[in-house]
Parts: C-alpha cells; structure tokens; sequence
C-alpha cells in the first residue's frame, strides 16, 4: 500500500469529502474522509471495486478518464453517482490523478458538489458562456505537458449551417450525445447556439465508427458539419499551443476573424493554430523582456483647466501578425496572458511613480486592467498583495477597469473592486455606455469614476440624441456621487459643452496626446 503524505491528505480534505487510493484495476486500496456515510460498508484492501459502486455512466466516464493520468496531470470534476448495493447512490464531484511517485495508483477526491458550486444537472451549467468557459479549462487541465493525451486525442467542432434554429431541446440533444462519446463525458459543450466541440480519444473504435453529423441529423433534424482537429498534429502539449487553440476554438465560436470556420478547420487547422501560437510566443516573448513602455495623457478638470492626472498607455513594438495596440490587449485577453501583462504595467507604474518622487514629486498616474484579470483569483491575490505592499501611493496610483472583451462575473468583479477600494486605491470604470450593459456594470460595481465613451461625445455638437444621453450619464452619476470623466475631447467646443453639462474632467487631443513626458500645458475649455 501505497502512503499517503499527510499534507496531500490535508490538500485533499479541503474540497473534498473522501480520498481513495485505487490500482490500476480500479479496486480500493485505501480510504480516508467519511467512508461510511459515502460508501456504505465497503472494505479498503483491495476486495472492493470501485467501478462497481457506479452507474453504467459513472463507469465509462472513470475508465476513459483514467487513461489519460501521466502523473502530470488532474482531471476534473466529474459528476457520477456512487453507491454500494443497497443505499440509493449519491452524487459526487470526482477529481483523478496519479501521484509522480507511484504511477501504479489512482487517487480519486469526492466532493459533494455543492462544495464545488456545480450544480445537481450533471455538472452542466445552464449559461453557453458558463458552458465554454468549463470545457476551455477541462480542455487545459487535459493537454497541457500530457504528450500522451495530445498523441491519443481529437477535438471535433460542429457547426449547424443554414441558419437553422434549434431548440434549447434539441440542443441537450446534440451536447449530450457528444459528451458521451468525450473523454471521461465530460469533455463536450455547447460552443454558440449553433456551434458544438467534443473531445474524444482516436482510439475509441466507437467513436471511429461513428459519424457524429450524421447520427444528430437522425436524432434531431439539424443539419451539421464537422471537421476535426489533430491534437498530436496541432502540437497541444504544449501551453502555446494550446493558448492558440482555446483561442481559435472561442474564434469559431464567436463567429470572429480569427481564420477558424469550418471549412479552414477543414483545409488547414494545423497551419491557422501554428499562426496564432506564433502570436503567443511574440507577446510572452514581451512579458520577458519586458519590451514595452508607457506614455501618459492628462486628465483635466474642465473648469479649472489644471490637469487632475495621467493615464498610463502601452506601447510596444507590435509583432508583424499584429496590427494595433488594441489587438494585441484583446489578443492577451483571449489567449490567457492579459493578467501576466495588467501585473506588468502596474509594478512599471508604481515604479515610474517612485522614480518621481525621488525627484521632488509625482502626478496621479491610472492604470488600466482588464476585467478579465480582475476576474481571477490568482491574479487578485497578487494585485492586493501588490497594492498592500505600496499603500502609501494611494494617492498617485488609481485603477481604470477597461472593457475590451464582455465582463461575464460581475460579482466576482465587484468584490474584486470592494478589495481595492478598502485599501484606499480609487477605482474608475472605463468606456461607459460603450455596451448595452453599461447600466448594470454601474448598478453592480462600485466605484468612484467612470469614464464616458468617447462615441458619446465625437459627435455630441450636432447631434441632439448624443447630447440627451450624455445629459442622462452625467445625471445619473451625480445622483450617485461618481465622479464623471469626458473622453474624446478633441476640440475646444466639445470641452466647453462638457463643462456646461457638468462633466467633471476631461481627457483627448484638446488637452494633450499621449506623451513619454508630464510637461503638458492643457488647453482651456473656455
């Protein structure tokens, strides 16, 4: 028998309701946590299958998951109901691995599912978006640094043509059919509402004899292509590689120009991933050198024409496959790396700020996050630790939390702000009314500025429609004590219509263009 190291028992019991120790047979070598109340009255030395304690399902999902352990890797969660002969089965949320050190055991750690916020409707959460962001995580968890799965493995994307509507029904349909062919029944999902992707193992005769379309075409009437992608072919062992097939894959699924529709996953996917994984090594490539720079443009206070701080830009070289500077942020964010950048930028910017305060003294300077690194744990654990650490520029540092990409956890984005703002750093919150859920970031989040879209203001002169919605923005943020930040202010008569309509600062080309220097003498509105 294999011994447990207490700490991994105690890792364990953190999420977890009970460990088990398997062979490689699936039988029961080991139990710990609550046995009887889970297992009923199961002996742990080997007599007992575990496999024999679940569904038909639960069976199949287990066995093809097993096959993919390296000791490397972990997967999870799965739902299956566990049981002994006799008490009702129970469902639970299992995570396998193997331990580096004894590649002839299986671990497996139950939890019930409350404890891991998945619901009781077979670990499928009702939300696509949900939905795509679970089967990207599986999909990571799966393939990275395992070359055995990326050997064994096949990533189908569906696609219903014709612009044919299928009901939420049909839909179940298709997503539960396919999890049943995926690896462990839990690597399949609902992409969009026409669009689908399964993960299966090429070695599953099952599946090799299987025509997925065609079998849905029977099943439900819809119409559907396919076209698979090689996991050994696409290289997806690796984590750049991998990053350019989530990326390729939320492509498809948004309909984007990524290159990645049916008919080029078809013709050349290998080729279309190999082009975006060159993208993500040029960006890491700038993470490590740090081969970026900031420039700065003035904040003004429209009455008083003083500047009230700077916003700290980005600029760097772009790499030739990339445009803009706001492809390349909107790339970060899809591919995984923004929160490593947003950590980046904002140590340069305390640094820049301390830099000048040796000097005599420094502007306020805000820099821009992403919503989706706000979005993180982990990166939150090291922005607070970060602005803990640098307290004493709450004064010179605030945070502007940008929009590039819709903010799906608003909650979770809202306790992130409560967390900066309790340690005294202000918070502005970018580009408002720029979407249509504008009104219910600001009901949700709290902050202390907001700055408006500047598609608000370009046209705000001649047009009466512009002009009543920014009356009704800035209204509504002085009932609600926000202070109200203008962009787009390019003219002397957009800055004095602002002041009339009590905009409180303004930012754009009037006052000053971003500049690797503070010695800006801004314009007045007036």
């Amino acid at each position: 028998m294999t011994k447990v190291p207490g700490r991994f028992l105690g890792y364990a019991f953190c999420v977890g309701d009970l460990l088990l120790e398997l062979d490689l047979d699936f039988k029961i070598r080991s139990a710990d946590g609550a046995i009887k109340t889970t297992l009923g009255a199961v002996k742990a030395d080997g007599s007992t299958d575990f496999l024999s304690l679940l569904s038909d399902r639960g069976k199949g999902i287990i066995e093809s998951a097993a096959k993919m352990l390296t000791g490397a890797n972990r997967l999870g969660p799965f739902t299956v109901s566990v049981g002994n002969d006799g008490r009702q089965k129970e469902e639970f949320a299992v995570f396998l691995a193997k331990l580096p050190t004894a590649h002839d055991r299986i671990y497996a750690v139950l939890s019930k599912p409350y404890r891991l916020g998945v619901t009781k409707d077979k670990n499928a959460p009702s939300k696509v978006e949900d939905k795509k962001k679970q089967f990207f995580e599986r999909l990571e968890g799966l393939f990275e640094g395992n070359p055995d799965a990326a050997e064994n493995m096949l990533v189908t994307v569906l696609e219903a043509g014709g612009n044919q509507e299928i009901s939420p029904e049909k839909q179940k349909v298709i997503e539960d059919y396919l999890k049943s062919f995926s690896v462990g029944g839990a690597h399949a999902t609902m992409l969009a509402d026409d669009k689908f992707a399964v993960v299966h193992d090429k070695t599953d005769e099952r599946a090799q004899k299987t025509d997925f379309a065609a079998q849905l075409k029977k099943a439900t009437g819809v119409s559907l292509t396919s076209a698979t992608i090689d996991a050994a072919e696409a290289n997806l062992s690796e984590e750049d590689s991998l990053k350019a097939l989530v990326f390729s894959l939320q492509s498809f699924a948004s309909g984007g120009d990524g290159g990645m529709d049916i008919e080029s996953i078809q013709k050349n996917c290998a080729t279309l991933i190999g082009e975006t994984t060159e993208r993500v090594k040029a960006f890491r490539q700038v993470l490590e050198e740090g081969a970026f720079s900031l420039v700065f443009q003035p904040i003004v206070h429209l009455k008083k024409g003083t500047v009230h701080h700077f916003e700290a830009l980005t600029r760097f070289e772009l790499p030739p496959m990339i445009k803009t500077q706001w492809e390349m942020i909107r790339f970060a964010e899809d591919v995984g790396l923004i929160d490593d950048f947003d950590y980046a930028v904002t140590t340069r910017a305390i640094r820049k700020i301390r830099e000048l305060l040796k000097k005599g003294g420094a502007p306020g300077i805000a820099v821009n996050l992403s919503g989706r690194s706000l979005s993180s744990p982990e990166f939150m654990l090291e922005l607070i630790s970060l602005l803990r650490g640098n307290k004493d520029l709450k004064q010179y540092l605030s945070l502007e939390i940008t929009e590039s990409s819709k903010i799906h956890d608003l909650d979770a984005l809202a306790q992130a702000l409560g967390e900066i703002r309790e340690i005294g750093f202000k918070v502005y919150l970018d580009d408002f009314g720029a979407g249509a859920a504008g009104f219910q970031y600001l009901k949700k989040l709290k902050v202390d500025a907001l700055k408006i879209d500047g598609d608000y203001i370009r046209d705000a002169i001649t047009n009466k429609e512009d002009r009543a919605y920014l009356r009704s923005m800035v209204g509504l943020c002085r009932d609600l004590g926000i202070t109200t930040v203008g962009e787009w202010v390019e003219t002397q008569e957009h800055a004095k219509l602002l002041t009339e309509m009590g905009v409180d600062y303004g930012q754009g080309y009037f006052f000053g263009k971003p500049s690797d220097n503070f010695l800006v003498e801004p314009a007045k509105a007036s």
